[in-house]
């Protein structure tokens, strides 16, 4: 607990707006290097080195950047010039004044903020500009007019604040063709080039934005302004704000570097294999190095290609979770942040109509707008808790969506780990990491590919019930665990409300991984190994929060449902009156459409470890020989996953109704093929280094198969 508070600390720390513009100034994280390390870098060392907060230097750098925080916002006016939006005919809904942009640094609880944000550096384009805002739908509630967003719109735009400098210089502000703008210094217009004497003058840049030609670069001597003498802030700075904002700029940079570089430092001193550190850091600048140069396509395959990792020699220390996050999970990050990187600081033009659409325009609702219980909506015809995530991601990495991206990354990673951490169980460490590896790689090969950054809720949905199992399986260590996986499975359920069977059946994993199928039928299995407080917490937690939903939608409604206002009656595959035969076809249509991670259902050899998976749960319930070995718990729990898609056919966005089976199929195919070369090894057909021994049993792991005698 004392460790997750200084997580929470250092991310405040991190992600407080600074007064002083500089390199790590907080949110919005809108520059490459800021981004990077606050928003990927941090969260990966939290996890793969939390005990490093637990230093004396660690807590000494956390509480400076907060103090120093709290000081700058006393002793310092906000850098940057104030920018306002003035659409010519309004574009949100319940908007009563200037749209705002996701800056915490304008006036953005504001209903007519002076602010839609603050320019804080150079807009080389128009997806380099605040106007994250033209995704939202007109007050109407209809779709968007043409004349309503770029490059129909016309906007009037504002740009006020003062400019200090030590010397006389020149001012120019240089705009794209469609921006139209006049440039008044100390309340006189110039025109070009403008002259300035030392001290402090008030500048205002008066503009029109059509088309979509937009830029706008004010320079010093010809140079950025942002990274000159120049002081750039909102409001007239005090005299000794001017003397000391040069030393200030330098705090938060020098503070964060020493956090970051000891950090990183001491997470890869804990790397204590040569051949662990070799791999982790040659595949992910691999990775990383494919991507630079544009081979997005090779970079992808190599994703897949993690799976090698299990021909690496790895010791005992590191055949764990640590070793797999180490070795599948860094190569990944890299992977993510570098393709996404371009994202940074930087918005595009959602389509309209779209489930992706809805989302923004409910986040905006949500955060902007304070509708927080609500939600944007009093139900829930869309899927609800992603658009709270949205909003939250937008308010960290402003008008950017990379921070989807980066999420539905993490999302994805958990599902990786959920499924090594059940193949480690069953099948050992080496095959363990083929299935952390297969399951990414199904994602970014196949259908589903698309789907990433999109902004989307399935992959997190995918992501929490991941993190819920993993917690479940270890609930029965400690009873916070069982909490934080029944609290992970209701999120799971409030993300994608088709996945209610599955968050009740994280509670399998009370069930001992180690036990086969084959001892279901065992009473002693029930009475000695089953953890059925941890399963009890699980199922009534989940049980506490669909009543809860229920609650607000009575609430707003007067309605007590859990289901009211949503799809289900619309994609139910039964529907009344509907034949027996038909409703079954579409049962097994929507099944397959969900195994071969494609819309409609066809072949994909992408999409074989989810069939192979799916194959082998089915034999194992059948009580095939060596499948009757798979571990029960993720065999039920598969039964769990498709059982959505028994009750209702999803639509649109292929292989989005797959992505929560990858996992569970990838771990059961692994399991499959390990035991099937423990026979072979049995029977002397096969013998090889990955992990099997002569005596059949697992190299890897020192247990043997689990065994429960009969009753």
């Amino acid at each position: 607990m004392i460790t997750a508070a200084w997580i929470v600390l250092a991310a405040l720390a991190l992600l407080w707006p600074d007064r002083i513009a500089s390199a790590i100034d907080g949110v919005p994280l809108d520059r490459t290097l800021e981004a990077i390390l606050v928003g990927g870098i941090f969260p990966a060392l939290c996890v793969l080195n939390r005990r490093f907060l637990r230093t004396r230097l660690a807590r000494a750098c956390i509480l400076l950047l907060l103090g120093w925080k709290a000081a700058s916002a006393a002793l310092f006016v906000q850098d940057g010039w104030c920018l306002r939006f003035e659409p010519s005919r309004p574009i949100v809904i319940g908007g009563r004044g200037a749209p705002h942009a996701w800056d915490l640094r304008a006036d953005w609880r504001a209903d007519d903020p002076a602010c839609s944000a603050i320019v804080a550096r150079p807009y080389a384009d128009i997806a380099a500009f605040p106007a994250w805002f033209f995704n939202l739908p007109p007050p109407s509630e209809s779709w968007p007019q043409p004349e309503e967003r770029p490059p129909g719109a016309t906007t009037a735009v504002h740009v006020s604040g003062f400019a200090s400098t030590s010397r006389d210089g020149v001012l120019r502000v240089e705009v794209g063709p469609d921006l139209r703008a006049a440039t008044s210094i100390d309340g006189r217009l110039v025109d070009g080039d403008a002259p300035l004497a030392a001290g402090v003058h008030r500048v205002a840049i008066d503009g029109v934005l059509t088309g979509d030609r937009w830029a706008l670069a004010p320079l010093w001597n010809g140079r950025d302004v942002w990274s000159s003498p120049v002081i750039a802030t909102v409001r007239r700075p005090s005299a000794i704000a001017i003397r000391l904002h040069a030393a200030a700029a330098l705090v938060a940079p020098l503070v964060a570097a020493v956090l970051f570089v000891a950090w990183t430092a001491s997470a890869i001193a804990q790397v204590t294999s040569a051949a662990v550190l070799a791999w982790t850091l040659g595949a992910s600048l691999a990775i990383a190095w494919l991507l630079t140069q544009g081979f997005h396509g090779a970079a992808r395959w190599a994703i897949a290609a993690l799976a090698a990792a299990a021909a690496v020699p790895v010791p005992p220390r590191f055949r764990n979770m640590r070793g797999a996050l180490l070795m599948i999970g860094v190569p990944w990050i890299a992977f993510v942040l570098v393709i996404s990187a371009p994202a940074i600081g930087r918005w595009f033009l959602y389509g309209v109509g779209h489930d992706m659409w809805m989302y923004q325009r409910f986040a905006y609702r949500i955060v902007m707008q304070g509708y927080w219980l609500e939600g944007g909506t009093p139900t829930f015809w869309f899927q609800p808790l992603y658009r709270w995530i949205n909003g939250l991601l937008h308010i960290v990495f402003g008008d950017s969506s990379v921070g989807e991206w980066w999420w539905d990354g993490a999302c994805l990673l958990a599902g990786a780990m959920f499924a090594f951490q059940i193949t480690r169980r069953a099948a050992g460490f080496r095959w363990a990491m083929a299935a952390a590896a297969a399951t990414l790689g199904v994602f970014v090969l196949g259908t589903a590919w698309n789907l990433i950054g999109v902004g989307l809720g399935d992959i997190s949905g995918a992501g929490f019930l991941s993190v819920a199992s993993l917690a479940a399986m270890a609930s029965r260590r400690r009873t916070a665990y069982a909490v934080a996986a029944g609290a992970f499975a209701t999120l799971a359920f409030y993300t994608r409300l088709n996945h209610l069977v599955l968050a009740f059946a994280v509670a399998v994993f009370a069930l001992p991984l180690r036990v086969p199928v084959a001892a279901l039928p065992r009473p002693a299995l029930w009475r000695g190994r089953v953890a059925w407080r941890a399963a009890a917490i699980v199922v009534s937690i989940v049980a506490g929060g669909i009543v809860l939903f229920a609650w607000r939608t009575w609430h707003y409604t007067g309605v007590f449902s859990v289901f009211y206002g949503t799809q289900r009656n619309l994609l139910s595959n039964w529907q009344p009156g509907a034949p027996i035969a038909a409703s079954l076809g579409r049962t097994i249509e929507s099944v397959l459409m969900v195994l071969t991670v494609n819309d409609p259902a066809r072949f994909d050899v992408f999409a074989l470890p989810v069939l192979a998976g799916a194959g082998a749960a089915l034999l194992a319930i059948l009580g095939v020989p060596l499948f009757r070995e798979l571990p029960a718990a993720g065999v039920l729990y598969f039964l769990a996953s498709i059982a959505g898609a028994i009750v209702a056919r999803g639509s649109a966005y292929p292989g989005r109704f797959s992505v929560h089976v990858m996992p569970i199929t990838c771990a059961l195919v692994m399991c499959a093929a390990a035991a099937i070369a423990r026979r072979a090894a049995q029977l002397g057909i096969w013998n090889s280094e990955f992990g099997i021994r002569r005596d059949g049993r697992d190299a890897a792991t020192t247990h043997s198969k689990f065994h429960i005698p009969n009753s």
